[in-house]
């Protein structure tokens, strides 16, 4: 026993340095990340505050035992409080994003994407200036980010997805759900994703049952169906229908027509939101909320071309640079480093602010401080280290190009590569279309256009390979245990990445009895257990 210490340690040694040059780029990338998030945190202690939610959601934290049960980022905020600080809350989003990052690379190996797309794959969310500030908020994008990439995960990581891995999905997209309405894209595509190429019922079963367990805990605690699945209330899309609304030509009934903008379509509010905010807005005119619904529904019905040139107009404008009007760049300076966050009195609108150092409503006051080392250097660096928007376009493109390539086999990547394009365009479509054009509500889509975009890149350059029925595929009864710190199975206990797993378009779908196998040949697919 004593002697076969050392030479394990000998091995270990060895190996270390042979993972990291296997990983090179990755450990570079991930670096930068770290030292960007000490940065980010040393520039704007102890958190970055965002007027109106982020005092809602504290609020909601001290609700403790009466907390709302579907509001699930002020759980998440409860659960820090022990800590004292809010700072404990950004700094596990900072991790959150790190392991998201690692994430996307591993998934990729996995799939047989090489270690460099793999590593351009994974820089968006481990660099971006943008990603970096969302962290650093007391807001919901990270935590909803998280969810729907976990979901994902779970169930693309497997040929065939086991039951615990379907039912941890569901729970895991509910959560985003819950987070960010917007998460209903995911829940669909997910399901989609599971259904499309048939493999029984076990694994939609249990996605689904995971989905109402969690809304059927947030209905115990709500007592309605519509506050658990969080559709009270229609303010968000009536200020996306109050800005194109032409109230000359629609027919509304006396109570509705009260909620019509009194500005001409063309000198309407650049940003929706103002018809939800500002004092001014016919909103507040409103005799119950359900009026606010049925105004949304009216434009909707009787203006259904003139919503969709909006919704198509905004969303493009993630995918190419335009001009922003001037309360579009007030706003977007939120989402990008400043220099001195606490001095907001100036501007209140449009500089951010700091939270107070404990756990209270209230950001921290106003203060005419000089920017220190870190936020100067992280200012510059926004200026440049953000996804370009045409870089965006490119791995949408890329991504249906190579799912809907002509090629044989590999089906599973082009399933793949369309789920997480169809995540990351309709979390971008969605936000528009119920909401309005923010850097903030789009920036979740970093989290699987970049991944959808390198699995496209690998089925346009690569061919089809043979399976290899020496080594036990996923799921196999007798596969191996994950490696030491790859808990989720990504890579195999030597440190390298799994082989892609055979894919669906490599089975002429009969089984036979005597071997197991499903097909015939070379290509034959193991049988799933």
């Amino acid at each position: 026993m004593l002697v076969g210490r050392p030479a394990a340690r000998r091995v270990g040694a060895r190996s270390l340095p042979a993972l990291l040059r296997r990983h090179v780029g990755l450990v570079v990338v991930l670096a930068a990340g770290l030292a960007l998030r000490i940065t980010t945190m040393a520039a704007y202690p102890p958190a970055l505050w965002f007027q109106g939610d982020s005092g809602t959601y504290l609020r909601l934290s001290a609700q403790w035992p009466d907390m709302p049960a579907r509001w699930t980022y002020p759980w998440l905020l409860r659960a820090f409080e022990w800590t004292g600080t809010v700072a404990s809350v950004v700094a596990v989003q900072h991790l959150a994003g790190l392991a998201l990052g690692i994430a996307a690379y591993l998934l990729l190996r996995r799939l047989g994407v090489g270690p460099w797309p793999a590593t351009l794959a994974a820089t968006p969310i481990l660099l971006d200036a943008t990603q970096l500030t969302l962290e650093q908020y007391l807001l919901t994008e990270t935590l909803f980010t998280t969810a729907l990439a976990v979901a994902a995960l779970l169930l693309v990581r497997r040929e065939r997805p086991g039951t615990l891995a379907a039912l941890g999905a569901g729970v895991a997209v509910a959560l985003g759900m819950a987070t960010r309405p917007t998460g209903v894209v995911a829940l669909g595509a997910l399901l989609l994703f599971l259904l499309v190429p048939w493999r029984g019922w076990r694994a939609p079963a249990a996605y689904l049952l995971g989905i109402v367990v969690f809304f059927g805990a947030a209905f115990a605690g709500i007592g309605t169906v519509k506050g658990a699945l969080g559709l009270e209330g229609g303010k968000f899309l009536y200020g996306r229908t109050a800005q194109i609304a032409d109230c000359d030509r629609l027919e509304l009934r006396p109570g509705l027509r009260k909620l019509c903008p009194t500005q001409p379509l063309d000198q309407r509010p650049a940003r929706p939101d103002w018809f939800i905010w500002n004092r001014d807005s016919p909103i507040r005119d409103a005799e119950r909320p359900e009026d606010l619904d049925e105004f949304a529904r009216e434009v909707l019905r009787q203006q259904p071309s003139d919503y969709l040139a909006a919704v198509a107009s905004d969303t493009a404008r993630y995918f190419w640079p335009t001009p922003l009007a001037p309360t579009e760049s007030c706003l977007a300076n939120w989402w990008r480093p400043q220099p001195a966050p606490t001095d907001w009195a100036a501007d209140h609108d449009c500089v951010p602010r700091t939270a107070s150092p404990g756990y209270e409503w209230k950001p921290a006051p106003s203060r005419d401080v000089e920017p220190n080392a870190a936020s100067r250097f992280l200012h510059g660096y926004g200026r440049y280290g953000v996804t370009p928007p045409p870089v965006l376009a490119a791995m949408v493109l890329i991504a249906l190009a190579g799912a809907v390539w002509p090629r044989r086999g590999r089906l599973r990547l082009s399933l793949i590569a369309l789920l997480y394009a169809g995540i990351g365009l309709g979390i971008m479509v969605f936000s528009v279309a119920t909401s309005m054009f923010d850097h903030r509500y789009g920036l979740p889509a970093l989290a699987f256009l970049p991944i959808a975009a390198a699995l496209g890149w690998q089925r346009l350059r690569s061919t089809p390979r043979p399976t290899d029925r020496s080594a036990p595929a996923d799921g196999d009864p007798v596969g191996r245990p994950p490696a030491d710190g790859d808990p989720v199975g990504l890579i195999s206990a030597d440190g390298e990445p799994d082989r892609l797993a055979p894919t669906t378009a490599e089975s002429n779908g009969e089984h036979d009895e005597r071997t197991g196998d499903r097909g015939h040949g070379a290509a034959a697919v193991p049988q799933r257990g």
